[in-house]
């Protein structure tokens, strides 16, 4: 039986392989890796074609840089390839990949539709220029000194006074959201004559009983809590001229919670003190010297009032 004798294709050798073999001594000799063959008699060798298309990249640099180039460049993808066969659809059903990136991209869209969307209907209200409401304040308000408190006067305080407007309450402080308390100490003066309670007393009783939040309802719950616990009553009276009147020429102040976007960006309260030989209200604006100093149409604080409470001792 004859001795097959296998076929070996000639390789060419390199000069160092031939002084091995001078030298007497058998060492193989390492090729460079490819993807191709070395030549057409090496056998039926296919490229695999990740390399293939690594191997056309890095063969093929952008000599000339344009965005032309770059889009035949990066268009030069099989996620590409397949996006043009079988379109948007075949995509999402064929790859959970894109189906998790489509997710997060429409839940980032809708998070950031409601945050939108919150924050236009949270976003405080601002009186237009030419509203009666709207007032420059030319100087800093100066509250009535202690001293000069006593029964049967209504003594102007103001929210940002240095005596108590630092004092926190709610989610800033007096001077920033104490209207409430400020204008329920005005009227606990006018009842009492009272010179230990100032609004920090006030503004506590709030904090204790959490009802600092600047929502009618909030302030009206708060007005009538706490002038009860201060020894004062509250009547809540209609919204009509008829009614303030009656109350005022009686000399009984009148608390009046205010509508956002009048005399603040939020709900606040104001004290109407009487009436003036014009028919005009008397009111003190705990966050205006402006205001407070303005006389005022019926119309315009009516116009702009939620409630309406007469005080009086209890």
């Amino acid at each position: 039986m004859g001795t097959a004798q296998a076929s070996v294709h000639p390789r060419t050798t390199t000069g160092r392989a031939s002084a091995a073999a001078a030298n007497g001594t058998s060492k193989p000799t390492v090729l460079p890796a490819s993807s191709a063959p070395l030549h057409t008699g090496s056998g039926p060798m296919v490229a695999d074609p990740t390399l293939a298309e690594r191997s056309y990249r890095a063969s093929h640099p952008l000599a000339a840089p344009s965005w032309k180039a770059f889009r035949m460049y990066a268009g030069n993808h099989p996620n590409l390839a397949e996006l043009k066969s079988v379109g948007v659809a075949g995509m999402i059903r064929g790859h959970r990949d894109v189906r998790i990136i489509l997710v997060i991209a429409l839940s980032t869209l809708l998070i950031m539709l409601v945050a939108l969307l919150a924050y236009w209907w949270l976003m405080p209200v601002t009186a237009d220029a030419d509203s009666p409401y709207a007032a420059a304040e030319t100087t800093a308000p100066e509250s009535t000194a202690v001293q000069a408190w006593k029964q049967g006067t209504l003594p102007s305080l103001y929210q940002t006074d240095s005596s108590w407007g630092a004092e926190p309450f709610g989610q800033g402080t007096i001077a920033t959201a104490g209207a409430a308390p400020t204008a329920l100490a005005m009227a606990h003066v006018y009842l009492t004559g009272d010179k230990e309670l100032s609004p920090i007393d006030f503004a506590q009783w709030g904090t204790a009983h959490d009802l600092t939040a600047t929502g009618t309802d909030t302030i009206a719950a708060y007005l009538t809590g706490a002038a009860s616990d201060y020894g004062m009553a509250l009547e809540s009276i209609a919204l009509d001229e008829h009614s303030i009147r009656r109350a005022l020429v009686s000399h009984t102040p009148v608390l009046v919670i205010t509508q956002p976007g009048t005399f603040s960006p939020v709900a606040s309260v104001i004290v109407l003190e009487d009436i003036d030989r014009d028919s005009h209200l008397v009111i003190h604006d705990p966050a205006s010297a402006a205001r407070s100093h303005k006389s005022w149409e019926f119309e315009d604080v009516i116009n702009a009032a939620a409630n309406a409470y007469e005080v009086h001792s209890a």
